[in-house]
């Protein structure tokens, strides 16, 4: 049994000469502008593996807003006792007119703000702890 490989009508043909190169516009070839491939050292840089992965741990922290003021810790705990005060004065004046509907809210609030009372006593009682301690 025979095989026959090809189509009727697209037999090979015998291999033509290669046409001789135009002298006056010159070769695609050379009118092209390569960009020469990047050498890598390795392989990890290739891959990018030698970079520092971008996570939480690796990003830094955002800038500073210029309108931020950067204070001492004795400006602070001054701060915050004021803002404490002003505070507990407010839930005072609240508490006097009271109604139902606002009753669990100034409940919540009472809590939060004995918490916050409690928290600066503490901090009052370290702070003589340590000016005791240190002799100042």
């Amino acid at each position: 049994m025979r095989v026959t490989y090809t189509l009727p009508g697209f037999l090979p043909a015998e291999a033509t000469p290669a046409e001789p190169a135009r002298t006056g516009d010159g070769p695609f070839r050379a009118r092209l502008n390569f960009v020469p491939a990047p050498r890598w050292a390795d392989w990890k840089s290739l891959l990018g593996l030698d970079q520092a992965p971008v996570n939480a741990s690796a990003i830094g922290p955002p800038p500073r807003p210029a309108s931020l003021e950067v204070q001492d810790a004795a400006t602070q705990r001054r701060i915050w006792r004021q803002m404490l005060d002003r505070q507990v004065s407010a839930a005072e004046d609240s508490s006097s007119d009271l109604n139902s509907a606002v009753e669990s809210n100034n409940r919540d609030l009472q809590r939060m703000l004995t918490l916050l009372m409690r928290f600066r006593e503490v901090e009052d009682e370290i702070s003589a702890r340590h000016m005791a301690e240190s002799g100042g």
